[in-house]
């Protein structure tokens, strides 16, 4: 941008657009269900999980359904606008189209990243896992 007035009119226009954001969800999903980001998802992901509810959660029980990994942060505006518009997604397709999101904190400490979790209806990797597992994926 050569000036102020560009970053301003794009940042209203394009990055916030509710079309946008809408684009950006399928996209996703459709890059996911084609196998764009296929890798060998069972090294990549053999970890325990936990849910909103502090359950724990094994790959083996993700057997069989498609696995989106989520990226994002509490302190990221973007993500703050995208995640409510996932998680509408996630409540209409996860039980009928066998879908799981793991989401992988960006949160620079853990208590942002547990308030930020409960927005959130997916499983997420565990902070302790963040600084190993997560820096691979």
């Amino acid at each position: 941008y050569t000036d102020g007035a560009g970053k301003q009119w794009y940042q209203r226009r394009v990055r916030g657009s509710p079309k946008v954001l809408k684009m950006k969800i399928v996209i996703s999903f459709l890059l996911a269900l084609t196998g764009a980001y296929c890798v060998d998802v069972k090294s990549l992901l053999d970890t325990t999980y936990t849910d909103g509810a502090g359950k724990n959660v094994t790959l083996s029980e993700l057997s069989g359904k498609y696995i989106g990994l989520y990226f994002s942060a509490s302190w990221c505006p973007d993500c703050r606008q995208y995640t409510p518009e996932l998680v509408k997604v996630y409540n209409k397709i996860h039980e009928d189209k066998n879908w799981q999101i793991i989401w992988v904190t960006e949160d620079h400490n853990e208590p942002d990243s547990d308030n930020y979790f409960k927005e959130m209806p997916w499983i997420r990797l565990s902070w302790s896992e963040k600084a190993t597992r997560g820096k691979s994926m």
